[in-house]
């Protein structure tokens, strides 16, 4: 495998016939920031349409030591094929080309003008229209990939779910930490015995792109249009449980709301947006296995939230955004929740609005 880099991707793609020589000299390649799993370099083509190039590498950039196959690059693919079939247009990106002897994969460029959502949560630009978009579009590929049993051929296999999630984050954590440990490997055997649907595992605001409208409102009288919203990276996705999807994105907006705790009764409003868009959109699906009725869910649910929160600081994956009295806090609830799981999701939310008032009102 020849290893790619900005210095060197434009000629590799002239030698391989990608590009054409006069329109390679006038390209140019940037790596883009964000994850720890890939290269991934966006080309600048004039008087041509950018596109992205990724390649997956066998070590992540992370400081513990952390290897998973370089093949996961096809699962990219084969889920953005399905992404295609059962999402509106426009929020993935199209494929373009491959090249299975270098493990990448090329597809078309998200507009420029665009925020990595993480990066507006940072800032505390929350905005409940792009939560509720959210809820629905996970809700949608959920109960659209329902018992699809063409699925379990081409994504049924959890090899790289497992290298990139399970054994970071719940092994990871139930290795160094024992009064966890039952209710971890309880939850990973749930979690592999169950196979109902597509599942993203890396629905992340780091992997969720709100995309400008063109639009000033500092000179327009009209309300704001909903912003349009965009998803990459889907190597860690495969078919099995939807509630890791959940435990795992809602973790991550729980983590902010902590970070911004001044601010958390504006986050949770945003978070309920999110889990209320969600529960409409599945409520109005057809035919959905028994293990996605609400009731069964939410119960599957939870242990993942409290388990992916734990990992975040405690894991392999940490996030650098928390303070040490932060993470005693999160060390804490996660605990209680694990220990002792609330049967829903909107009890996680109660649970940790008053203690987080308990502390701030201090």
């Amino acid at each position: 495998m020849i290893e790619l880099g900005p210095h060197n991707l434009i000629e590799f793609l002239a030698q391989t016939g990608r590009l054409a020589p006069d329109i390679a000299a006038t390209s140019r390649a940037e790596t883009l920031s964000g994850g720890v799993s890939n290269v991934v370099m966006r080309v600048t083509v004039p008087r041509g349409d950018d596109f992205v190039v990724k390649q997956s590498r066998a070590q992540l950039r992370t400081q513990a030591a952390w290897f998973s196959q370089p093949e996961r690059i096809w699962r990219e693919r084969d889920v953005l094929v399905v992404l295609q079939e059962c999402t509106p247009p426009r929020l993935v990106p199209k494929l373009l080309f491959e090249d299975r002897e270098n493990f990448l994969i090329a597809m078309e460029a998200i507009p420029r003008e665009h925020i990595v959502w993480k990066t507006c949560l940072l800032n505390e630009d929350v905005d409940p229209s792009i939560a509720h978009q959210l809820g629905t579009v996970l809700a949608t590929i959920h109960a659209r990939t329902a018992n699809d049993v063409r699925l379990i051929d081409s994504l049924g296999n959890r090899t790289i779910f497992d290298e990139l999630r399970l054994d970071p984050f719940y092994r990871f954590v139930a290795a160094r930490h024992s009064e966890l440990r039952p209710a971890l490997e309880r939850l990973i055997d749930e979690t592999m015995a169950t196979q109902v649907s597509l599942v993203l595992a890396d629905f992340s605001p780091k992997n969720i792109l709100v995309i400008n409208q063109n639009v000033d409102s500092n000179f327009s009288r009209e309300p704001r249009p909903t912003p349009r919203i965009a998803l990459v990276d889907f190597e860690t996705g495969h078919f099995g449980d939807p509630a890791f999807d959940l435990g795992f994105f809602l973790s991550h907006l729980l983590l902010k709301t902590i970070r911004s705790a001044a601010r958390s009764d504006t986050f949770f409003e945003m978070i309920r947006e999110f889990w209320s868009a969600y529960r409409t959109a599945l409520m109005n699906a057809v035919s959905l296995p028994d293990a996605m009725q609400l009731a069964t869910y939410e119960r599957r649910i939870v242990p993942h939230l409290a388990a992916c929160m734990r990992a975040r600081v405690d894991g392999k994956s940490t996030v650098d955004y928390l303070t040490n009295e932060a993470q005693t806090f999160i060390r804490e609830a996660t605990t209680d929740w694990l220990l002792s799981p609330p049967d829903r999701v909107e009890a996680v939310f109660r649970d940790l609005q008053m203690r987080l008032r308990a502390i701030y009102s201090c």
